[in-house]
C-alpha cells in the first residue's frame, strides 16, 4: 500500500518487477571490501547492490536498491581500488576481492556538487516530501541549493487533460522515459531531448504530449519522483489507501485507491507488487475510475408504476420482487449473471437460482466472448481456461497472437508481449484482418480474408508436417485421433490455402517454423474475439488447440494456450458456477453432481436438466418459455446482436428485475431496478485470464442505498424461502464474502487452497490449488489433463466464412471490435469525463479506396446499413483496413452501436452470435 498522498513505495520493487528480474540471487557469495569493511555477498550483485546490502548510505536518485540501472544521476560514483575514475555503483558488476570507497574527500566533493547542482534545477518551494529522496541526499552531503543557478527552465506541457509535465521540478534522473519506454510499457512517447543544460523530457519533434503516441496510461506519471508529471488536479485530504483489483478487462491489474476525507476516490495509483500487472496499468485502469460516483448512478431502488419509474424502499422492493418471482419457480425462471461482479456473487446468484428458483437458466457474458475457447478447450482437453500465465509471453520464443488486438483490450498484457519480442527477441506473428498497432512489432502479419482461420490454421498445421517439425513423442505418448485430423488437414497445402484465405503460402509455412521450433523457450498461442465471434468460433479455436497438440507446446514454461478473457471477472463467473450446465469448478450436471451440492445444501430437490445459455433464453422468452428474468450487472439490449429484436424480445418478459449501476437500456425496461454496488463499494474477489484469484477491497461507503450483489440475492431469496415455506433452512445467512468464498472453495477442489488469509498475505494465486500448502499453478498440463491421460485433436474442414457474406446491395464486410479509450457497450467509459474526451463520437474506419468508391471523404458523416438496423458515424480513412472491410466498435456513442446491425446467427456448438462479420452498405449522410 502507498504510504500516503504523494510520496511512493520503493522504486526499487517497481523496476525489479518492470524488468521481470525478481532476482533470486546466486547462491555463489564471493567477499569484497566497502569502507574497509568485508562482506560475503551474491556474486550477481552490483556495487550499489552490495553497499545496500551492507546497509552503508550512499545517494542514489535515478535507482533504489534492485532497480534496473538507468547511470543518469551519477550521485552513486565509488571509489574502487585498481580502477581509474568515479564509477557509478548502480552499474558496476562486482569482482572478488575488490575494495570499494563510498566516501573521501574528493569523492564528496564531486557528489556535492552533483546534488547542488540537482538540486539547483527544481522549484525550492516544492522541495517537500516529493523531493524525500534529494533532501536525504543533500542533508547527508551537505549539499547547497542555491550553489549554483541552473539556467531556468520553465516549459510546461499542459496538453494532455489529465497530467502536466513541468521542467521546472525535473532533475533529469529519466525513470519517466525508462517507464515509458523499455522500462515498463514500451509507448516510446516521450524521450530526453536536447543536450547540456538545454536537456528537457519531450516528444518527438517536440509537439504536445497530446498530439504524439501517449495512451495516457500514467506510467511516467507513476515512476517521477519529483512532481514533475503531476496529476490535475492533485489530489488533497488523502486520508485511506486501498490495494484492489480493477474492474475493467481480464489482465487483472492491480491499483491503489485514494480515498479524500469526505468519501471521495481521488486517485488511482498502480500496484507494484500485483503479480499479474507488475506496477502497470492502462488509460483506463488509471484514469477511468469516475463512472464509480458519477450523478448518474442508481442510488435507491425504483419500482416501474404506470410506465414511470418510482424511488422506492429496499423492503418494498423486495417485498414486491419476491411476491412476483414466487409465480416463476422452475423453467420460466432465468438469470443473467455478471462478469463484472466478484466471485462470491456470481455463486450466491446461481446457487440462489438452483436452490430457490430451482432454474438452471443462468448464463452470463462468456455466452458472447469467449463460449467457443471454452467449448473447444473442455472437448480436447478438459478444462476450459488459459492454460499458461504472462509471465510465460516473457519467456516465450514465439507468440501468435490472432483476433486480437491486444494493445487495445489489454493494454498491460501487451506490453509484456512487446517485451517479449523486443528485450527477449521472440518471433511475434500477428493474426487478424486488420492492420492493428502490434503489427509494428511482428516478424509475421497473416491477413486473413474475414471467417477463413480454419483454412489458414489448417495450413499452419500441414506445413508442421509436411517439413516434420511436429513433436511426435507428445503425439504418440499425450494425445489421440491424430491420424483422423491428419486426414484432415492433409487437404490443405499451403498454396491451396492461400486462394481461400489470401495469405501468400511463404508467410503461412514460415509461420509454422517459427512456432513449432522456436529458437528459445516454448511458443504461445494468444487469441480473442476475432477467433471466437464466428458461426465457425468452435471450429476456429479447435483449429489454434491443435496446433499446440502437434507441436506439444503446452505444459512448459514459455509456451501454451491464452484466451484472452474481455471482463474482469468472465473468468471467475465461469468458475463460480453461473453456468447453465455445471456448478462451480466446472463440474458438469450430473448424478454424482447433484448428490454433493444437495448434501451441502441441505436439499432433496435441484434441476437436473441443463439450462438454457443466453442467446437460446433470447428465443425462450420469444416463445413464451421464459417469462421472468433476474439479471445483474449486464446490459443485454446493448451487447446482444441485432438490437432492433432484442428490445422487441425483451419487452415480452412478464416480470424484469434489472441489478445495476445505472439506468441503461435494459434497466429501463425492467420491472424493479436495484442499486448495486460498485467494485470500490464492496469486498471480495475477481479472478482474471490467467486463473489468478485476487482480492477486491471495499475503498468508500456505497453510493445511496446501493448494496452488495450477494446482500440483496441474498435478502430475496430469504424473502422467497419465507413467503413460499420452502425447506431450505440457513443457505443464505452469510455475513461477509469470505464466508461465501470458503463454501465455495469446499465444494471446488481447484480452489480448496485458496482463502482470504493467503490473498491478503500472499496476493494473487492460481488455480488449481487444491490444498492451503499448495503454491498455486503457473501452467496447466504438465503432465495430464482433466479429460485423462490424452488430449484429443479435432479437425475441420474450411466451411462458408459467414452466416452472411457481401452482396450487391450490401457490398461490405462489417467487422466489429473495441477501442483503447472505451469498454465494450461505453455504459461506464462514457461516464468517466476523459476517456469520453478521447473517444466522443463513433467511428467507422474504412480503406480510402472504398470512400473514393462510395463518395465518401475523410471526415464525413455516413450511414452504415445491414438488413437489420442503421448507425451513423463519422468516416476515417486508413490503410489499416482492407478494401471491402469497415470497422466499427462496439461502443454506443450518441445512440448509435455496431450491435443495431450485427447476425445473431450462432455457432452451433457454442451457441455465440456471429458478432464478427455481416454484410453492409454506406453512404454519405
Amino acid at each position: 500500500m502507498w504510504p500516503g498522498a504523494s510520496s511512493r513505495k520503493s522504486y526499487n520493487k517497481l523496476f525489479k518487477i518492470f524488468s521481470q528480474k525478481v532476482i533470486i540471487h546466486s547462491m555463489d557469495n564471493i567477499k569484497i571490501k566497502i569502507d574497509g569493511q568485508e562482506i560475503s555477498v551474491p556474486r550477481d550483485f552490483t556495487v550499489l547492490d552490495a553497499i545496500n546490502h551492507s546497509k552503508q548510505y550512499i545517494s542514489q536518485l535515478c535507482k533504489d536498491s534492485d532497480m534496473k540501472a538507468l547511470g543518469a544521476c551519477r550521485t552513486c560514483i565509488v571509489q574502487i581500488e585498481g580502477v581509474r575514475g568515479f564509477p557509478a555503483s548502480c552499474s558496476t558488476p562486482i569482482n572478488e576481492g575488490m575494495s570499494i570507497k563510498t566516501s573521501d574527500p574528493k569523492l564528496n566533493e564531486i557528489r556535492n556538487n552533483v546534488l547542488s547542482l540537482t538540486a539547483g534545477m527544481v522549484n525550492k518551494n516544492r522541495a517537500n516530501k516529493d523531493f524525500k529522496d534529494l533532501s536525504q541526499a543533500m542533508n547527508f552531503y551537505n549539499a547547497d541549493h542555491n550553489k549554483f543557478k541552473p539556467r531556468k527552465r520553465e516549459k510546461t506541457d499542459t496538453s494532455n487533460t489529465v497530467f502536466d509535465i513541468a521542467m521546472e521540478d525535473c532533475i533529469l534522473c529519466g525513470r519517466c522515459t525508462t517507464g515509458c519506454q523499455e522500462g515498463a510499457q514500451f509507448i516510446g512517447a516521450i524521450d530526453m531531448l536536447g543536450a547540456g543544460e538545454n536537456t528537457r523530457i519531450g516528444t518527438f519533434n517536440d509537439q504536445p504530449l497530446s498530439e504524439s503516441v501517449c495512451t495516457t496510461c500514467g506510467q511516467c506519471l507513476s515512476v517521477c519522483p519529483t512532481g514533475a508529471i503531476k496529476k490535475k488536479p492533485e489530489p488533497e485530504n488523502i486520508v485511506k489507501n486501498v490495494n484492489t483489483t480493477c474492474p475493467y478487462c481480464g489482465v487483472g491489474c492491480g491499483i491503489n485507491i485514494q480515498v479524500d476525507n469526505e468519501n471521495n476516490m481521488v486517485n488511482v495509483l498502480d500496484d507494484p507488487d500485483n503479480k499479474s500487472s507488475l506496477g502497470m496499468l492502462c488509460v483506463k485502469g488509471r484514469f477511468g475510475y469516475k463512472f464509480v460516483q458519477h450523478k448518474d448512478r442508481v442510488k435507491t431502488p425504483l419500482i416501474k408504476k404506470n410506465g414511470m419509474f418510482e424511488e422506492s424502499t429496499w423492503e418494498e422492493a423486495i417485498e414486491l420482487i419476491s411476491e412476483k418471482l414466487s409465480k416463476y419457480i422452475g423453467n420460466s425462471f432465468a438469470t443473467l449473471c455478471s462478469a463484472k461482479a466478484t466471485n462470491e456473487d456470481g455463486y450466491i446468484q446461481q446457487k440462489f437460482s438452483r436452490l430457490v428458483m430451482q432454474s438452471n437458466n443462468i448464463d452470463h457474458c462468456t455466452r458472447l466472448c469467449h463460449s467457443p475457447s471454452v467449448e473447444a478447450m473442455l472437448k480436447s482437453l478438459g478444462s476450459g481456461a488459459t492454460s499458461n500465465s504472462y509471465i510465460d509471453y516473457e519467456e516465450s520464443g514465439c507468440l501468435i497472437i490472432a483476433g486480437s488486438d491486444a494493445n487495445s483490450n489489454h493494454p498491460v498484457a501487451a506490453s509484456r508481449m512487446r517485451r517479449a519480442v523486443v528485450e527477449k527477441g521472440a518471433k511475434l506473428i500477428i493474426i487478424n484482418p486488420r492492420r492493428i498497432e502490434m503489427c509494428d512489432y511482428a516478424d509475421l502479419w497473416l491477413r486473413p480474408k474475414p471467417g477463413t482461420d480454419v483454412a489458414l490454421l489448417n495450413g499452419i498445421a500441414k506445413t508442421i508436417l509436411d517439413e516434420k517439425l511436429e513433436d511426435e513423442n507428445f503425439i504418440k505418448n499425450r494425445t489421440e485421433d491424430f491420424e483422423k485430423w491428419k486426414k484432415i488437414i492433409d487437404q490443405y497445402p499451403a498454396e491451396k490455402v492461400e486462394t481461400i484465405t489470401g495469405v501468400k503460402a511463404e508467410d503461412i509455412k514460415q509461420a509454422a517454423r517459427y512456432y513449432a521450433k522456436p529458437k528459445f523457450g516454448g511458443s504461445c498461442l494468444i487469441w480473442g474475439m476475432g477467433i471466437t465471434q464466428h458461426t465457425n468460433g468452435t471450429a476456429n479455436a479447435h483449429s489454434l488447440l491443435n496446433l499446440s497438440l502437434l507441436t506439444g507446446q503446452l505444459g512448459t514454461p514459455g509456451s501454451g494456450i491464452s484466451p484472452l478473457r474481455g471482463q474482469n471477472n468472465v473468468q471467475g463467473c465461469g468458475d463460480s458456477g453461473c453456468l447453465p450446465n455445471s456448478f462451480s469448478g466446472y463440474q458438469v450436471i450430473n448424478k454424482d453432481t447433484l448428490d454433493k451440492f444437495k448434501s451441502s445444501w441441505n436439499t432433496d430437490t435441484l434441476p437436473e436438466k441443463h439450462g438454457y445459455v443466453v442467446t437460446d433464453m433470447v428465443k425462450k422468452i420469444e416463445e413464451g418459455v421464459v417469462k421472468s428474468m433476474y439479471i445483474t450487472g449486464e446490459n443485454p439490449l446493448l451487447s446482444e446482436p441485432d438490437l432492433h429484436h432484442a428490445e422487441d424480445v425483451f419487452k415480452q418478459l412478464e416480470f424484469l428485475v434489472v441489478q445495476d449501476l445505472f439506468l441503461h437500456e435494459t434497466a429501463q425496461i425492467a420491472d424493479v431496478v436495484l442499486p448495486a454496488a460498485s467494485f470500490a463499494e464492496k469486498d471480495g474477489t475477481f479472478t482474471n485470464s490467467e486463473r489468478r484469484v485476487q482480492r477486491v477491497r471495499k475503498a468508500i461507503n456505497p453510493i445511496g442505498d446501493s448494496k452488495a450483489d450477494w446482500k440483496i440475492i441474498q435478502e430475496i431469496a430469504n424473502k422467497i424461502i419465507e413467503k413460499l415455506s420452502l425447506d431450505i433452512k440457513n443457505q443464505f445467512n452469510y455475513n461477509n464474502p469470505s464466508e461465501i468464498w470458503d463454501e465455495m472453495a469446499s465444494l471446488t477442489p481447484s480452489l480448496s487452497g485458496i482463502n482470504y488469509n493467503r490473498l491478503d498475505t500472499e496476493g494473487g494465486i492460481q488455480w488449481p490449488c487444491p490444498d492451503e500448502s499448495h503454491p498455486g499453478t503457473r501452467f496447466l498440463y504438465e503432465k495430464d489433463f482433466p479429460r485423462g491421460p490424452r488430449a484429443k485433436f479435432y479437425g475441420y474442414k474450411q466451411g462458408p466464412r459467414a452466416d452472411e457474406i457481401p452482396n450487391r446491395r450490401y457490398p461490405l464486410t462489417l467487422i466489429t471490435g473495441r477501442i483503447l479509450y472505451h469498454w465494450h457497450g461505453g455504459t461506464i467509459t462514457k461516464r468517466s469525463e476523459y476517456l469520453l474526451s478521447k473517444s466522443s463520437e463513433l467511428e467507422v474506419s474504412l480503406n480510402p479506396k472504398d470512400g473514393t468508391k462510395f463518395g465518401i471523404d475523410n471526415g464525413d458523416w455516413i450511414s452504415v446499413e445491414s438488413k437489420r438496423g442503421r448507425l451513423e458515424a463519422r468516416a476515417t480513412f486508413t490503410d489499416n483496413m482492407a478494401s471491402g472491410e469497415i470497422f466499427v466498435p462496439f461502443v454506443k456513442l450518441q445512440d448509435h452501436a455496431a450491435n443495431f446491425l450485427t447476425n445473431p446467427a450462432v455457432d452451433p456448438d457454442s451457441k455465440i452470435p456471429e458478432y464478427k462479420v455481416c454484410a453492409v452498405k454506406i453512404a454519405k449522410v
